[in-house]
């Protein structure tokens, strides 16, 4: 079910299982790739582990493992992106005439096509809006834990470079890591705000 938590012990097995099947390692046995299989039925159960990752009918091929890797890895990154959608509509103080932007089918789409496994949030200005000084925020969100790297620019008056809005801030907060995506957005919120407040601030100090 969507509503309910990420499965963050699933999503570490799951991709591990994939890269173990995949790109340079397309080729290599299931045994070394840390699989293992049990029939049940009409079904066999895929574990790395001790974690079930799959259940696949009895005969399959490689691309439709990896396929089934992939349908349950996006079911577990739509509940993820549930939850940072929670928090960061709600306590992201978004500067006038910009927008909060989740990029999820955009992550969906690279998922299924690559195995991409970074979701882009981001805040900008809003299309045709006039702004005293356009910020451009990204939270590029890690979906095999909840990690992130976090990214503030703004215009500097009267145009030309973009200042570094976190270049005073520490690195543990500039790369968060967390035990739940709720967390993982709360952190975010935390350094994002002040960020943003504070350049605020030193603009209209000018």
């Amino acid at each position: 079910m969507l509503n309910s938590p990420p499965n963050l012990s699933y999503l570490k097995a799951a991709w591990a299982a994939l890269a173990g099947i995949s790109g340079a390692n397309a080729c290599q046995s299931y045994e070394a790739a840390g699989l293992s299989f049990r029939r049940v039925n009409h079904s066999t159960l895929v574990s790395r582990n001790a974690v079930q990752v799959s259940t696949m009918p009895i005969h399959y091929t490689r691309h439709e493992l990896r396929q089934g890797f992939l349908g349950r890895i996006e079911n577990e990154v739509r509940k993820a992106a549930g939850e940072l959608q929670s928090v960061l509509f709600q306590d992201l103080e978004v500067p006038e005439g910009h927008s909060l932007v989740i990029e999820l089918e955009e992550c969906v789409r690279l998922l299924r096509r690559k195995g991409h496994r970074s979701l882009s949030i981001v805040i900008r200005p809003n299309e045709g809006a006039v702004v005293a000084a356009a910020t451009h925020v990204e939270m590029r969100v890690f979906l095999d834990s909840p990690r992130a790297c976090v990214f503030a620019h703004r215009a500097a008056p009267g145009g030309g470079a973009l200042v570094d809005l976190l270049a005073a801030v520490p690195k543990k907060e500039r790369l968060p890591r967390a035990t739940s995506y709720v967390d993982l957005a709360r952190r975010m919120v935390v350094t994002i705000n002040g960020a943003l407040v504070g350049s605020a601030v030193d603009a209209g100090a000018i």
